[in-house]
């Protein structure tokens, strides 16, 4: 069994093993696509099926697949699998549907489950593995000691909760993850830590030299133009955003410090790097407007620069031989600045490190039901709208008890969750929209409630397993006994299984999933899908709870489906809270 419980991935391919091993042709596998699918919905027909073109292509004649459906022996070797298959048939549309054995398949995921517990779904580290996250803010002071106070913005607040998530989502992918320049505390207030705890930059040496080699390698670098008239000459690519990123407040006495105006401008040719290294440029790599750069003005490092020296520094801090992964998260109206950085980087790096570099560019945020974006309204103004709203929903359901500093906590938790799972609920690459009415509609979809709806099912599911404790101190019912001793054959509602087989099964390698590409110049990471798991699993979970009883009558005949089903609702309490665990949020024990 794979270290973080992953087993579909195994299963499909030692199906497809199977398959082959006993196919009557043995070239049957088409490039690209899968020979096994996992069902989703009316699993009665089956878990997983063939399609039909690999049936046939794998048995042309008729008797040969009837042969190998009657055969004993693949029967026997099927229950043998990282999941085990009961039952082989053929649909009316010439698919094979493979159905699991349900209690064998509880038991062993169950299992899994209660042994890796929160390390369910996350590879350990073996320290092979090193990733830097480099948050481009969306400001242009960018130095270590600057205040950043950029980060009010709801689109760079969407930034860092994208980052934050990253972070989380290579640790489970078994990356050691070294952070660069989250820290916003003072600039996005007393609700940060609520927003976005654990995201702390990683501490580097100051004293490591790194600026002065950096600055010795832009005055030896072959990529050097130091004459004014070249710069005149070269792109015009520089907009506005890049020279205010260059120059220091115009208004601000540095005495001796301040970037002269005038006098040499030191810029490195980024064109020709790209050129003499045959990197791929366009719409799967750099932007072909990557000309020039502008990295000394008077003799002083530009803010860009600054960048890179940082950026190196950080690198120095990495204790590994082996060459880390650089994700540059930046917000589409910074993607240029961000991929200027990393020529500029590649350029000066004086270590001949091959340090592997690439971006995730997140989009904006837009009020929904209008086209603008959401300049005007700061992430303080966010917060307070969703926590007058969570406050207000908390007083209509529960009165006059939402009071004192237990509630002041839970709604507080509500509201950074709600947040969270607005900003992370839509693919990074799409406009995030939000209801930012101050009155709540019931026309639309509700993502502001996604967050306190899965709070919710957590507080539900602890209260649940509290009064099973208390009843248990109190006599009332048995110890729950050891998962190997449990009949998950009494488990014969659908939504038990469906619970198991679309949530709790799948989960590791939905979070293995996640990480699709880092090691190309456009980085692919699924920062959505871990929301949209939660929200769908909540809804199941809500469903079959309203419906089924889980706290039985304390008598003989009754007590093992209740212990089957309490078992069940431990492994879907633990996903819950390992997938809470990827987003920063901390379930609830009660509401």
């Amino acid at each position: 069994m794979a270290e973080s419980g992953c087993l579909l991935n195994s299963f499909s391919k030692e199906f497809e093993d199977f398959l082959g091993n006993r196919a009557q042709r043995k070239d049957f596998k088409k490039p690209g696509r899968s020979v096994l699918l996992k069902q989703s919905t009316k699993l009665r027909n089956g878990d997983f099926v063939v399609p039909s073109v690999f049936v046939k292509a794998a048995f042309p004649e008729q008797a040969n697949l009837e042969s190998f459906l009657s055969s004993k022996e693949a029967t026997e070797s099927l229950l043998s699998l990282s999941l085990p298959v009961q039952h082989l048939s053929t649909s009316d549309d010439g698919r094979l549907c493979l159905k699991l054995s349900q209690p064998l398949t509880f038991h062993k995921v169950l299992s899994s489950v209660e042994k890796l517990k929160s390390n369910y779904g996350c590879l350990q580290s073996s320290g092979d593995k090193v990733a830097i996250v480099n948050l481009v803010p969306n400001n242009y002071r960018t130095c270590d000691d600057d205040v950043n106070d950029g980060g009010q913005s709801l689109v760079q607040l969407r930034g860092v909760l994208i980052a934050s998530h990253v972070v989380a989502l290579l640790k489970a992918g078994g990356f050691v993850v070294y952070n660069v320049r989250p820290n916003m505390q003072g600039a996005l207030g007393d609700f940060w830590d609520s927003l976005c705890d654990g995201l702390q930059a990683s501490v580097v040496d100051s004293d490591s030299g790194t600026r002065e080699k950096i600055l010795q390698a832009t005055t030896e670098s072959k990529y050097r133009i130091s004459n004014i008239q070249e710069r005149r000459h070269s792109s015009s690519h520089d907009d506005v955003d890049t020279k205010d990123c260059e120059r220091c407040d115009e208004g601000k006495d540095t005495s001796g410090d301040r970037l002269t105006k005038t006098g040499e401008f030191v810029l490195l040719d980024l064109k020709k790097f790209i050129k003499e290294n045959n990197l791929q440029t366009g719409k799967e790599g750099y932007d072909p407007n990557l000309k020039t750069v502008t990295v000394l003005e008077g003799h002083q490092p530009t803010r860009l620069l600054e960048e890179v020296i940082f950026l190196q520094r950080t690198l120095d801090s990495v204790q590994t031989k082996q060459a880390p992964v650089v994700v540059h998260v930046a917000s589409h109206g910074r993607s240029f600045h961000s991929q200027q950085v990393d020529m500029t980087w590649r350029t000066l790096n004086p270590h001949e490190v091959t340090t592997s570099q690439t971006h995730l560019v997140y989009n904006s945020v837009a009020a929904r039901k209008s086209a603008s974006t959401t300049e005007q309204l700061t992430a303080q103004d966010f917060w307070r709208l969703r926590h007058a709203q969570m406050r207000e929903a908390s007083v209509l359901k529960y009165g006059d008890a939402v009071q004192g500093a237990g509630w002041e906590d839970t709604i507080t938790a509500m509201t950074a969750a709600a947040i969270k799972f607005e900003l992370l609920f839509t693919s990074c690459q799409n406009i995030a929209k939000l209801d930012l009415s101050i009155k709540e509609s019931r026309e639309g979809p509700q993502d502001n409630k996604g967050g306190a709806f899965i709070l919710y099912n957590c507080a539900r599911l602890a209260t649940l397993f509290k009064h099973y404790q208390e009843d248990v101190q109190a006599g009332v019912y048995p110890d729950l006994p050891d998962i190997s001793s449990v009949d998950f054959s009494l488990l014969k509602e659908e939504e038990e299984w469906e619970l198991l087989f679309n949530y709790i099964l799948p989960y590791p390698d939905l979070v293995q999933g996640t990480v699709v590409e880092v090691n190309k110049t456009r980085a692919k990471i699924l920062t959505h899908q871990v929301c949209s798991f939660l929200i769908a699993l909540s809804r199941d979970l809500s469903s079959y709870y309203r419906r089924v009883r889980v706290l039985l009558e304390p008598r003989a005949h009754l007590l093992p489906v209740m212990f089957a089903r309490l078992h069940l609702l431990k492994g879907v309490q633990q996903v819950m809270h390992n997938g809470l665990s990827l987003l920063g949020i901390q379930p609830l024990a009660q509401m």
